[in-house]
């Protein structure tokens, strides 16, 4: 497959505590890829070196093919709204983007006006972007990181804030991007239940280090009804459930097999390992949500 944008334990320090720490991750082309980690977990930071606003204290990026030093060649290719959007309040939608075209050399006629339609702000006229409501700031900010059509466009909380349309609306541009033009995207939160409804591929983070890298099919499977088995050592189960005819189930951690078709059948394999004297801690036909399944992976809930 081919990789857009790769890490290799890549670390950011200040002074002796790890920001990020050894995160190692694959971005492949088309991909929205979603980094999901509480608040502090590390998030923005990380996004901040693969973007070369932040330099990294150890580990490698890989950016089209570019690492180290030579990554300045193509950082122009990357697409940014980390943060809140830089935007001139007392200006239009419309001239906020034309400093940006100004900056990078764009004067091609009817640029600024298409890239408008494309964030949903075609009819706002010379309305101060002062005036905005926060949805319409945050399209907006999309739309400046849109400006000299990136390859890769990098979002930092872009629903933070948002009410449910603005949201959708966001939502809605981001899928209509990646399925029109095929543009990469990295996008960070830490909802993610709604991330989850356009996001390809996973990272989960917590406190500076990747948890799980999984695809969108992988989170289906963790988050479906199946049946969970509880015990100190899952490989010694797995000869029974093939000899019962089991073929959809995963060992999901050193004490956790889940078990995803025949769901009605429990006591038949509670029974066939008790035969074999196999002990399990417990077994139950259960589905998780992505938010539980999210806090079981990061530790629960932090209190202050």
């Amino acid at each position: 497959m081919e990789y857009l944008l790769s890490t290799d334990c890549l670390t950011k320090k200040f002074k002796k505590q790890a920001a990020v720490d050894n995160i190692t991750v694959h971005i492949g082309r088309g991909e929205i890829y979603g980094l999901i980690g509480k608040n502090g977990a590390g998030k923005t930071t990380f996004l901040k070196m693969i973007c070369g606003l932040s330099t990294p204290t150890s580990g490698d990026i890989s950016l089209f093919g570019y690492h180290g030093s030579e990554r300045k060649k193509v950082i122009s290719r990357i697409g940014t709204l980390i943060e809140a959007p830089g935007l001139y309040p007392d200006m239009s939608a419309y001239d906020n983007l034309k400093l940006k075209c100004i900056c990078v050399g764009i004067r091609r006629k009817g640029y600024i006006q298409n890239i408008l339609d494309i964030v949903g702000l075609g009819n706002v006229g010379k309305k101060k972007v002062g005036q905005f409501s926060l949805g319409m700031k945050q399209r907006l900010g999309i739309g400046m990181a849109l400006v000299g059509e990136p390859d890769l466009l990098v979002l930092d909380e872009p629903i933070n804030g948002l009410d449910p349309e603005g949201i959708a609306e966001v939502r809605e541009i981001l899928l209509r991007l990646n399925r029109e033009k095929n543009l990469t995207m990295v996008i960070s939160s830490h909802i993610l239940e709604e991330l989850s409804k356009i996001a390809t591929n996973y990272a989960i983070i917590d406190e500076g280090r990747l948890i799980k890298e999984l695809s969108c099919d992988e989170l289906d499977a963790a988050c479906s009804e199946h049946i969970e088995i509880r015990m100190e050592h899952p490989n010694l189960a797995l000869p029974v459930l093939d000899a019962l005819g089991f073929r959809d189930y995963k060992v999901v951690d050193e004490n956790t097999i889940y078990i995803f078709e025949r769901l009605d059948e429990s006591g038949n394999i509670t029974m066939e390992l008790s035969k074999q004297g196999i002990y399990i801690q417990s077994i139950s036909v259960t589905n998780e949500s992505i938010e539980d399944y999210f806090l079981h992976l990061t530790g629960g809930v932090h209190h202050a």
